[in-house]
C-alpha cells in the first residue's frame, strides 16, 4: 500500500482499519476481503485465521490460535503501516492476569483490563471530539464501561442515536462518520457530564490532573490496575445484587460515594454483616463458617490484581478491620471463632490450599475439628478458626516488603 497512515493516540485497532479502508475507497469488509487474498498468497492457513468481519478482528477474539492472528497482523502491518509495532500495539490480547481470582482480563498497551469492563454492545462516542478533529477516530478507552464521559470536553458520551434510537457501534456500521440511519456523530447533542464521571474517565486514561475528590480512595490510587481492582471489588462484593452489580450511569455514583468514605464505608458494611449474623445465628460462632457471615470476601479481595498490601488497599483495610474486631471487647470479637475453609485460609495466608494442608499436617495451623489420619484434606470444609489462622499469619510469616510467604521448603 502506497498510503500508510500512522495510528493516532490510543486509537482502537478497528478504528484504524476503518480509516485505512476509507483512505482507499473501500468498505471495511472489502478491505478485509483484500487482505484475505494477500494472506492466501502467503499461506492459506493464515487466510483462514483472519475473520470476515471487523468486530471479530482483534486478537482477543481468536478462537483457535492467537499466534496465527498475530502473524496475520504482522504481515498486514508491514503493508498497512511504516512498521509492525505501531499496528500491533493497537491490538487487544488475552492476559493471564486474573482479578479477584476468577475474572479474566485483556491486555492492551501495558494495561491488564478486567474483561467485564470491556463493552460488548454499544460503543459510545463524543460528538465534540468528532467535530474538533480533522481525522476523526475512536479511542480504545471508549470501549470501556468505566469511561462514560469525555474527560476533555466534560460531556457525556452518546450511546444511542437521537433519531433512530439505535445503539451506536462503529464496528458494526463500518464507518466513523455517524449512525447507519445517516445521522452524523458531530451533530448529535451531548449532555454535560457530572464531575465524578469525567474525573473517572480522566483517571482511567491516566491524565495527570488534580481532582476535587482528594479524599476518595479511587482518585488517590497511583496505579491504574489498583483502580480497576477496587471498582471490580465493589461490583463483585459491596454492591447490591441484581442490576446493581453492573456498571452503569445509575450505579457508578454509588461506587464513587462508597470510596469517598473509605475505610469507614467498608467497616460499616462488615459490621452490619457481623451484627446480622449475631442476630440470626442459631449456633455458636465456633461452629459457624466464615463465609456464611462475610461471603467470599477473602477470595474476592485477594488479587486486585496484586496480593501485597502496598498494592492492595482493599485487602489491607479488611485485615485491619478483622484484627480490630477480634481484639475488641464487644460482641464483634466473636467472629474470631468462625471457621475458615482451606481456600479462605490460603487467601488469608497468601498461599495455596496444598500448603494449607501441609501446615495442618505439621501442626502449625491447628484445626477446630478432629480429622482422621486417613482422611483426605478437603479445602471446602470449614476447619480453621479465624483468630488462630490470623495469628499464624501475623506472628510467624510476616515480610517487610509484602504479605507473600512460602510455607513449604523449596524443592
Amino acid at each position: 500500500m502506497l498510503l500508510r497512515p500512522d495510528p493516532l493516540p490510543a486509537e482502537s485497532l478497528e478504528s484504524y482499519f476503518i480509516r485505512l479502508a476509507d483512505l482507499y475507497g473501500y468498505t471495511p469488509k472489502q478491505l478485509i476481503e483484500r487482505f484475505h487474498i494477500i494472506l492466501d498468497e502467503v499461506d492459506q492457513k493464515l487466510s483462514g485465521a483472519l475473520p470476515g468481519n471487523l468486530w471479530q478482528l482483534n486478537v482477543c477474539h481468536a478462537r483457535v490460535s492467537s499466534s496465527l492472528r498475530v502473524e496475520c497482523l504482522e504481515l498486514l502491518a508491514e503493508k498497512m503501516c511504516k512498521g509492525r509495532l505501531p499496528v500491533l500495539e493497537l491490538a487487544v490480547f488475552r492476559s493471564k492476569t486474573r482479578y479477584a481470582s476468577q475474572h479474566h482480563s485483556l491486555y492492551w498497551q501495558g494495561l491488564d483490563i478486567p474483561r467485564s469492563f470491556v463493552r460488548k454492545g454499544s460503543i459510545p462516542v463524543c460528538p465534540k471530539c468528532f467535530e474538533e478533529h480533522e481525522k476523526p477516530y475512536v479511542p480504545f478507552y471508549w470501549h470501556l464501561h468505566l469511561v462514560r464521559a469525555c474527560h476533555k470536553h466534560k460531556c457525556m458520551l452518546v450511546e444511542q442515536c437521537p433519531d433512530c434510537l439505535q445503539e451506536l457501534n462503529y464496528m458494526r456500521t463500518g464507518n466513523l462518520k455517524g449512525c447507519s440511519c445517516g445521522k452524523v456523530y458531530e451533530t448529535m447533542p451531548s449532555k454535560e457530564a457530572p464531575e465524578f464521571l469525567w474525573q473517572l474517565a480522566d483517571k482511567v486514561q491516566e491524565e495527570k490532573t488534580d481532582h476535587a475528590h482528594s479524599g476518595n480512595l479511587l482518585f488517590n490510587l497511583d496505579d491504574i490496575h489498583q483502580l480497576f481492582g477496587a471498582i471490580l471489588w465493589f461490583y463483585s462484593y459491596a454492591a447490591e445484587r441484581g442490576n446493581q452489580r453492573s456498571i452503569s450511569d445509575d450505579t457508578l455514583p454509588d461506587c464513587i460515594a462508597f470510596f469517598d468514605q473509605w475505610p469507614q464505608s467498608l467497616n460499616a458494611l462488615l459490621k452490619e454483616k457481623i451484627e446480622t449474623a449475631i442476630m440470626l445465628s442459631d449456633r455458636r460462632f465456633s461452629e459457624t463458617p466464615f463465609n456464611s457471615i462475610f461471603g467470599r470476601i477473602l477470595i474476592v479481595s485477594r488479587c486486585l490484581p496484586n496480593k501485597d498490601f502496598n498494592s492492595n488497599p482493599i485487602l489491607k483495610a479488611i485485615f485491619a478491620y478483622l484484627d480490630a474486631c477480634m481484639h475488641s471487647e464487644s460482641e464483634l470479637s466473636e467472629i474470631g471463632y468462625s471457621l475458615l475453609n482451606g481456600y479462605e485460609a490460603a487467601a488469608l495466608l497468601d498461599t495455596y490450599d496444598e500448603q494449607v494442608a501441609r501446615l495442618l499436617d505439621e501442626g502449625i495451623l491447628p484445626a477446630a475439628k478432629r480429622i482422621k489420619n486417613t482422611a483426605v484434606f478437603d479445602p471446602k470444609r470449614p476447619l480453621f478458626p479465624l483468630k488462630t489462622t490470623f495469628n499464624v499469619w501475623l506472628m510467624r510469616f510476616q515480610s517487610r516488603l509484602s504479605n507473600r510467604h512460602i510455607y513449604l521448603p523449596r524443592w
